[in-house]
């Protein structure tokens, strides 16, 4: 499930894990983001928060087209869907600068909500 591309000097092989770092540190630059969540399953319960930020990401290629869908902790107070919103864009737009590669889809799963400071 690598992204290859064909040069006259030889190949380019892009790996799922590069793309959901790319992914991964967009979603975190994103206003309202506080972490990353765990994608999921019995690890979402035991861990809500991932431990490594590229384990928020799921990454699909299906014929030259990236399907990604992040997993996100937002900060408790602000407006889920204006927020949610920026992050997809904010994750297209590096994700297809840095690659070149179109993004088709770009899901973005709230997991939880966090209070950073109990003021």
């Amino acid at each position: 499930m690598k992204k290859e591309e064909e040069i006259s000097l030889g190949s380019i092989r892009i790996s799922p894990n590069a793309i959901s770092a790319l992914a991964s540190q967009a979603a975190l630059s994103s206003y309202g983001v506080v972490g990353m969540a765990a994608r999921g399953g019995f690890e979402s319960l035991v861990h809500p928060t991932a431990k490594d930020p590229r384990q928020g990401v799921a990454v699909h290629v299906l014929e030259d087209k990236i399907t990604l869908d992040v997993y996100v902790i937002l900060e408790y107070g602000t407006r889920i869907s204006t927020v949610a919103d920026s992050v997809a864009h904010a994750v297209r737009y590096t994700v297809e600068r840095v690659l070149g590669l179109p993004v088709e889809t770009v899901n973005i799963h709230v997991q939880g909500l966090r209070v950073s400071n109990p003021d």
